[in-house]
């Protein structure tokens, strides 16, 4: 077998986190995910460790794989892995060209579920339309509109550039709710629209100084985030 095969690399791993056992055999197996993710586990009928991870790590530098395996290996024996293991595939998923990457695989490969624009109280059509009036003298392009089909406990609401989508949270979706909440929400990911993330050698950066300059000149801002601490605190 090949030093560099990823049968080989899941071995070493498994040696270097269970030092003095005997490795059980390994299958690795490349998957069109949509998303840079990856699964590991025993099959106790084969009597072997099954790594599936994402086709976008076949190509990956030795030592980033070697990194992942690692990580695997640690995460199934709940062993805990160095930083500086850690922080070898963290870099890699930094850079821009695998940012660029997960995007397209996103894109081509992925799905948006929205619920329609037009909610039980607001309709996010038209208040985009409004917005855009007066923040961006109409001239933003209009992305896919839509509620999120569940409402999450944090992220109240987030721009998908793999799929031109802007969801909402529909806990906004309420008459208890002030409207002045919501509006600064579809303000911010509209924001996310007109500022594309920049990809930088650190990694990607999504709140560039020119979204964070704009966003300051939203009226009653401080009110609105208020409001949006207060809805987060209560777990609504």
């Amino acid at each position: 077998m090949s030093p560099n095969a990823p049968e080989q690399v899941f071995e070493n791993a498994f040696r270097r986190i269970k030092p003095g056992l005997e490795p059980p055999s390994f299958v690795v197996r490349f998957r069109p995910y949509a998303k840079l993710r990856s699964k590991v586990r025993f099959d106790r009928d084969s009597r072997c460790i099954l790594a599936d991870l994402s086709d976008l790590t076949r190509d990956a530098p030795p030592r980033v794989l070697d990194s992942l395996a690692t990580m695997l290996i640690g995460r199934l024996y709940r062993v805990p892995v160095p930083r500086r293991v850690t922080r070898v595939y963290s870099l890699w998923l930094r850079t821009p060209e695998m940012q660029e990457r997960m995007l397209s695989a996103r894109k081509a490969r992925g799905r948006k579920r929205l619920l329609p624009a037009v909610g039980r109280v607001h309709d996010l059509e038209a208040l985009f339309d409004r917005l855009n009036r007066l923040h961006f003298a109409g001239s933003l392009r209009k992305p896919a509109l839509g509620w999120n089909p569940q409402a999450a406990r944090k992220q109240l609401g987030h721009y998908d550039p793999a799929h031109d989508a802007i969801a909402i949270n529909p806990v906004l979706d309420s008459p208890q709710v002030p409207s002045l909440a919501l509006e600064y929400v579809l303000f911010h990911e509209m924001l996310h629209v007109k500022h594309p993330a920049e990809m930088h050698s650190s990694g990607r950066c999504v709140h560039t100084q020119e979204f964070l300059r704009e966003e300051q000149q939203f009226p009653r801002i401080e009110d609105a985030l208020r409001i949006l601490q207060s809805l987060q605190g209560s777990g609504r």
